[in-house]
């Protein structure tokens, strides 16, 4: 029996958190809710007909369902809406930024002498192994 501790869930919900701001700040969430209105247009298209005609249907852009035009209208809205560059700092921007400051570590840390004693030690060569038994 080990005595493993389990890892804290915490570290993986904030990387599950910063893979999801990122996503979202590049517009892949637009890219999500299309691929899901395809699927269905799939499906509901494949119900009346041959899946080869389904998939044509789908993809022709002709008959687009009204989840399609939402993500056009989405996304073509964020298009059109002009980066602000230069913008003052909002209150929790100003927060981030300081919690994300890197700081050195103290001197006492970046001491190397403990790894250099190391290397000394490992820098003759390797004891010759023992001889094999040979079995006849």
């Amino acid at each position: 029996m080990s005595c493993r501790s389990k890892p804290s869930l915490l570290p993986r919900i904030a990387r599950l958190m910063v893979v999801g701001m990122i996503c979202l700040s590049l517009g892949m969430h637009w890219a999500l809710l299309q691929g899901i209105a395809w699927a269905g247009m799939l499906i509901s298209f494949a119900r009346e007909g041959a899946v080869i005609e389904a998939v044509e249907k789908t993809f022709d852009g002709q008959h687009g369902c009204a989840l399609c035009q939402k993500v056009k209208e989405g996304r073509d809205s964020d298009q059109n809406q002009p980066k602000q560059t230069g913008k003052p700092l909002t209150k929790i921007e100003a927060v981030l930024v300081e919690m994300c400051r890197l700081v050195a570590p103290p001197a006492e840390q970046m001491s190397f002498a403990a790894t250099r004693e190391t290397m000394e030690q490992r820098n003759e060569l390797p004891e010759t192994p023992p001889p094999r038994r040979v079995l006849a």
